[in-house]
């Protein structure tokens, strides 16, 4: 760790996947979690690390201030429209930019971005992050003074195979899920559908009745991919073994959540 800095991958511009609107998104670098279908494994270990692309080498991960990455961040402001959060949102379209901050584990960081969140508030963008929860609350609540949507993936509601197939603590997620829901903040369910690991019928129904008890605005269905190989053979680890499910599958899984009336979307690449 550097100081105040974070540690981050990438800040992609025009991201269109990661949030309503044209988006900024920001990659931090560490995880919670180890998911065997990761498709950014440059993203997992919290620490700078070598790789090897096209025989030449570099370094995934570059240390920034909150200042440097705010500067980035606002010569995009056009693009992303201005922000009142005291606007009521009825829908998502309402949103007409901002940024995301995604990983990784994005509220990992949640200390040291701070100054960056409160930055990008008194500049009137919209934030949102994506997370899997297992963080510490502290972390959360720190991010809840700041961010105006959370996209949450719900991968694995049983307690034993989260923690044996993606190390998981799911009591830390549910405590959290339920501090996120105490609260008026937006919230998506994003859910890797993933063949061999998450579509089997029974983690079908754990997570509908997640979805039940909690009702975000909306759901979205992540169809697995292969396309984070390349990334694995920069790192020199090896490439996940996993399979795609069926459209039949997801078609079927997005009517049954659908019926709860909840707006539910098939996305298949990310």
């Amino acid at each position: 760790m550097e100081g105040d800095k974070v540690l981050i991958t990438n800040i992609q511009r025009f991201s269109l996947h990661d949030g309503p609107g044209i988006r900024t998104t920001v990659f931090t670098k560490g995880c919670s979690l180890a998911c065997p279908w990761c498709s950014n494994p440059e993203n997992i270990a919290m620490t700078q690390e070598p790789y090897v692309k096209d025989g030449v080498k570099g370094i995934y991960g570059m240390y920034l201030s909150c200042d440097e990455i705010y500067n980035e961040l606002v010569k995009d402001k056009v693009f992303y429209g201005t922000w009142d959060m005291t606007t009521s949102m009825e829908k998502l379209t309402d949103i007409p930019g901002g940024v995301t901050f995604s990983g990784g584990e994005a509220l990992l960081w949640s200390d040291k971005l701070q100054p960056l969140w409160r930055l990008l508030k008194e500049s009137h963008i919209h934030m949102a992050v994506e997370t899997a929860l297992v963080v510490s609350r502290q972390a959360v609540d720190s991010a809840l003074e700041f961010i105006d949507l959370f996209y949450v993936d719900i991968k694995i509601p049983d307690a034993q195979k989260c923690r044996t197939i993606i190390k998981g603590d799911l009591n830390k997620f549910f405590l959290n899920l339920d501090l996120l829901f105490s609260t008026n903040v937006p919230v998506i369910f994003r859910i890797p559908v993933i063949g061999g690991y998450t579509d089997s019928i029974e983690n079908r129904n754990m997570v509908i009745d997640v979805i039940k008890t909690h009702s975000p605005i909306k759901v979205e269905l992540i169809k697995g991919h292969h396309l984070g190989n390349s990334k694995y053979e920069t790192l020199g680890k090896a490439i996940p073994e996993f399979s795609e499910v069926s459209d039949i599958f997801l078609k079927e899984y997005k009517e049954i959540i659908q019926g709860l009336g909840i707006e539910t979307e098939i996305c298949k690449v990310r």
